[in-house]
């Protein structure tokens, strides 16, 4: 698409910062061809630009209290400001932050490439359409294998990179090449934060549901053994 049609289709949730900061992507490279917008939320709307995958948060925003509460219970962020722009900005910065801490410790995400405003830049998942999501797999091949590497990437998210995902479901984990990709990391608190204890409960209710999707059966109780136990270790 190009800007023009861009605008046309969704002024109502971009500013004209954000057209602004497309631009500056654009003459630094980062946008070489049109955005194909290939998947919308409703915190963002996501477009693949070449090798890269550009994510764009909507500014007029329905989630920022949502991310407000997440940004709240994240130590690293005490002084993010209270906005509704401001909010979302910092929502972008820290899910920079978050890949770029969880990529260094080779946990399997998109790799991080840039952010500015509201627009993020990473690696593209997938060949012409993206990667599927785990829910949106009819079939799986190898499941328990498949399940093994998604338990290990979120070992490495909680051992090696020290976080929480805090939103880990068959929903945020892209599959390509029989490989998980993690993704939607901007919830994400670090595994010292004070609601670090809670976020993990679900993230493990949420791993013990995609085991039951991919047909094992895996009880919860050894699997929040299992991750803590590595981070003794």
């Amino acid at each position: 698409m190009k800007y023009k049609e861009i605008w046309k289709t969704y002024n109502k949730v971009f500013d004209i910062r954000t057209f602004k900061i497309l631009e500056y992507l654009r003459k630094s490279g980062y946008i070489k061809d049109e955005l194909i917008p290939v998947s919308e939320g409703k915190e963002a709307i996501v477009f693949k630009s070449g090798d890269f995958a550009i994510k764009i948060y909507k500014v007029m925003n329905i989630s920022y209290r949502e991310q407000y509460k997440y940004l709240a219970m994240d130590p690293r962020f005490k002084d993010f400001p209270r906005t509704i722009i401001g909010i979302i900005y910092t929502w972008v910065k820290k899910e920079y932050i978050n890949l770029n801490r969880m990529y260094k410790n080779l946990v399997p995400v998109p790799m991080p490439i840039f952010y500015k405003g509201n627009i993020l830049v990473m690696e593209w998942i997938g060949d012409e359409k993206p990667a599927p999501t785990l829910h949106e797999m009819k079939e799986i091949r190898e499941s328990e294998k498949l399940f093994k590497k998604i338990l290990d990437a979120y070992k490495k998210i909680y051992n090696s990179a020290k976080l929480v995902h805090g939103d880990f479901s068959e929903y945020n984990i892209l599959i390509y090449k029989d490989n998980p990709y993690i993704i939607d990391v901007s919830q994400a608190i670090p595994s010292t934060a004070p609601a670090a204890e809670t976020l993990l409960e679900r993230d493990i209710k949420n791993i013990v549901l995609i085991a039951k999707k991919l047909g094992l059966e895996i009880i919860y109780e050894v699997i929040l053994k299992e991750i803590k136990s590595d981070s003794e270790g």
